[in-house]
């Protein structure tokens, strides 16, 4: 089962300087791709989520490029069903080693009102999630989630149950004419007081949660300066799962 088709190129990724103000952090994208064969399989979705379990046949880590990403490919099948997971990551980053093992990928997608002063805003609100065969989570990836003029960011609903996460100012202000301006996310545990991290954008931060250790990095966090939505785009590692070759 291969990945949907990227050009490849050779080119090396070149270091970046991020601050916390920054709009995006590049290096720290992860961008999630899923292809099943027969497709018609693939669009059995319940309302926004697509779930499948499956014990990964293959791991392909490395073998597609395109830019300054690289891929790790998850392939299964499951009878006549062949199908794929595919998490691109910054050279070199890949994903450790899951081959034999039983995993749950879970992807939600969905538009979420933003309410404002002005009205509703349609927003997107997204996530893929990776559990191990005990349910314990390996990769949470939210390529986009509203931060709300309250302090919070809007999450899948029980995608991942017991999460929190806030943005909080990081003295950056916004540039004459733009929306929204950086902030720091602030991930919590509710039922582990003292179980928190604040992170911002060109960092890579540390959180306990559920009992283990887990890697944040942010590539995105804004808030906007009146009482519209702004964006952040986040990802959780399980300690030990993102590697490099």
């Amino acid at each position: 089962m291969s990945k949907p088709s990227k050009r490849q190129v050779s080119a090396e990724p070149r270091a970046e300087r991020v601050g916390p103000c920054a709009e995006v952090w590049r290096a720290a994208r992860v961008e999630v791709a899923f292809k099943e064969e027969p497709e018609e399989s693939s669009r059995q979705r319940t309302g926004p989520r697509l779930e499948r379990r499956f014990t990964v046949a293959r791991q392909l880590r490395g073998a597609y490029r395109y830019q300054d990403q690289w891929a790790s490919v998850l392939e299964y099948s499951a009878g006549a069903t062949r199908g794929g997971v595919s998490y691109g990551l910054t050279v070199p980053d890949v994903l450790a080693d899951l081959t034999g093992r039983e995993v749950v990928w879970t992807s939600h997608r969905e538009a979420a009102g933003c309410f404002s002063s002005e009205g509703e805003h349609p927003e997107l609100l997204a996530g893929d999630m990776l559990r191990d065969a005990q349910g314990h989570l390996l990769v949470l990836t939210i390529p986009s989630a509203p931060t709300l003029p309250d302090g919070e960011v809007s999450l899948p609903p029980g995608l991942v149950p017991g999460l929190r996460v806030r943005w909080e100012e990081a003295g950056c202000g916004a540039v004459p004419g733009a929306r929204t301006r950086g902030v720091r996310l602030r991930f919590e545990d509710p039922r582990a007081p003292g179980a928190a991290a604040s992170v911002a954008v060109g960092e890579t931060g540390h959180f306990t949660w559920e009992g283990a250790r887990y890697e944040v990095r942010v590539v995105r966090a804004r808030a906007d300066v009146g009482d519209r939505c702004g964006q952040a785009v986040f990802h959780l590692f399980r300690e030990g799962v993102r590697v490099q070759l």
